[in-house]
């Protein structure tokens, strides 16, 4: 019965009745309306459109700030529990989803209730506006006679984010019951909690979060040369001090957002904080200080602090058509070690973005070095033409061919590594280590195929790939005697903070004539597609623990204003 249309205003429902009349006084007529077309406005139902569901919020944020600190001895499921709809006050009403109820005519002797039905019923809060006052409404509390005659003004938002799909896959149903004597009239609009969507790296940086350096002089060091790095690539928000000394600003916390279209075509969004699976891991709780107005923060589930939960291990490709399937808001990456044995799988993490319905997983196999994270060799950057972006991959076969040019041109004598306070060993003595070639001759491989599932899943040419020098060695970890960590700090895990700036982490290639060789290549290599490299010190911070400054930093990016998710 798709006869009115209404028109969201300010956030309030106004009808416009479009040369259409009320239901007479001796019709009884139950009629509600959401943003059933994902349009930003509440109006008339499509049967198409009506099946996906309107689109409400997790309204999960902390607007007052009202939620206790990391540093509270609240358990970590109490600090996750707080937030804006724990209860039943509408603390952040700019969040709601916006419903209405056609007016009835005349309500005499009629009683009307608004509920949620089914599936998803306990999982979101209904209100309806009174004056200025957001009243929440119970299944069994009764529109009032001027709500029945004119129409009701109603907002909707979720509890919590969508987590496994086979359990509750996020859609509700709300029914409008009518009832006068013993006829009973019912409505129901479908309605859909918005996916979690992670950012991808050609959403330009907003400011940049580290974790606090405690006494060491080393990370502090590095904190102030990446803040500078920063600020010179266009960064004007200061550096966010996370409240933990855990290094891996990037493994314990993963920003996303939801969001909902709104009006005047622009969306209403949230950022979701998300802590990654694993429980045991302390500086995990620093995700709950990221709480507050706008921002969310979700504990995932997962056990002890295996390192394939981290969210190092996890990427973004950017939007893409793929076998005419568009993905609008790309898909994730997530690295494994064997994609056929759960043990080295992260479960939680597949789970949770299989949840969302719109950035389906795509698996790389990360097995092949010794912290296993798929940031280690592949990231995705800004370009001009074609999709607007290319992927690119840590190339090891062009580490070993710089050395050997060196070598050629007369350099092998030179320092492989130029630091002053690390191996000596010259060119010449690391090109004769048949280990450390074999090693890197493994990754070239491992990197290929890799290269061969991104061709297969995304359609890539092998061409469009920007290739990264960087070369591997031997993590020398009993538990992991294959298992590769970077030589050179690895250049392809930096922070891309916008289409034209990228910071890496420095070097130490060799030296010849007063230039890092390896740096230059690199460098080359990131110009390629436009982009300046601003290089930080990281080897004593985070180079001798595995990781680099992607591993060490976080971002939040500016959020798409174009509604994307299905």
């Amino acid at each position: 019965m798709a006869y009115r249309r209404f028109c969201l205003l300010a956030g309030v429902a106004a009808v416009a009745l479009s040369g259409c009349s009320a239901p007479t006084a001796e019709r009884l007529v139950a009629e509600i309306r959401a943003d059933s077309n994902r349009d930003g406005v509440v109006d008339d139902k499509d049967a198409g459109a009506e099946m996906n569901g309107a689109i409400i919020l997790p309204n999960i944020g902390d607007v007052a700030r009202r939620c206790p600190s990391s540093t509270s001895q609240l358990p970590d499921a109490e600090l996750a529990a707080c937030h804006d709809a724990a209860d039943e006050v509408a603390r952040a009403p700019e969040y709601l989803a916006p419903l209405v109820t056609l007016p009835i005519g005349d309500p005499a002797d009629a009683t009307g209730q608004v509920a949620a039905v089914g599936a998803g019923a306990d999982k979101i809060r209904i209100f309806v506006k009174r004056q200025d006052t957001w009243v929440p409404l119970r299944p069994d509390t009764n529109l009032t006679e001027i709500e029945l005659r004119n129409g009701a003004t109603l907002g909707v938002d979720a509890r919590d984010v969508v987590r496994d799909k086979t359990i509750w896959d996020g859609t509700v149903t709300v029914r409008f019951t009518v009832r006068r004597g013993a006829r009973t009239e019912t409505d129901d609009v479908v309605l859909r909690v918005a996916p979690v969507v992670l950012h991808n790296h050609t959403q330009p940086a907003q400011s940049v979060l580290v974790p606090e350096s405690g006494d060491d002089r080393s990370h502090e060091q590095f904190v102030s040369e990446f803040g500078a790095a920063a600020k010179a690539s266009g960064i004007d928000a200061p550096l966010v001090r996370m409240r933990t000394t855990d290094t891996w600003g990037q493994d314990f916390v993963e920003i996303g957002y939801v969001s909902m279209p709104g009006p005047g075509g622009k969306n209403v969004s949230l950022r979701i904080a998300i802590r990654s699976p694993q429980p045991e891991r302390e500086g995990g709780r620093a995700v709950f200080d990221l709480k507050g107005p706008g921002v969310g923060a979700i504990q995932l589930g997962g056990f002890d602090n295996r390192l394939v939960d981290a969210f190092g291990n996890v990427e973004t490709i950017p939007p893409h058509i793929h076998n005419g399937r568009e993905f609008p808001t790309g898909r994730v990456i997530i690295g494994t070690g064997n994609a056929d044995d759960p043990a080295v799988r992260s479960g939680e993490l597949e789970k949770f973005f299989a949840a969302q319905q719109v950035q389906t997983p795509v698996l790389l196999d990360a097995g092949w070095l010794v912290v296993g994270h798929v940031d280690e060799f592949v990231q995705f950057l800004p370009a001009t033409g074609g999709r607007g972006w290319r992927p690119a991959v840590s190339d090891p076969r062009r580490g070993l061919e710089i050395l050997r040019e060196l070598q050629r041109g007369g350099h092998g004598g030179e320092r492989a590594l130029s630091r002053p306070d690390v191996s000596e060993r010259t060119i010449d003595e690391v090109l004769a280590d048949e280990k450390f070639v074999a090693r890197n001759e493994v990754a070239a491989r491992k990197i290929d195929e890799n290269v061969e599932r991104l061709v297969r899943e995304v359609g890539f040419r092998p061409e469009e790939f920007v290739r990264i020098p960087g070369l591997y060695e031997s993590g020398g970890i009993p538990e992991a005697p294959e298992g590769l960590v970077a030589f050179y700090p690895g250049a392809i895990n930096g922070v891309l903070m916008n289409a034209s700036n990228y910071v890496a982490p420095r070097q130490w290639g060799p030296i010849v004539d007063g230039r890092d060789v390896f740096e230059a290549a690199v460098t080359e290599a990131y110009r390629s597609v436009g982009l300046t490299v601003r290089y930080v010190d990281d080897w004593e911070s985070l180079h001798l623990g595995g990781g680099e400054i992607h591993c060490g930093s976080n971002v939040l990016r500016q959020i798409e204003q174009r509604w994307t998710a299905p």
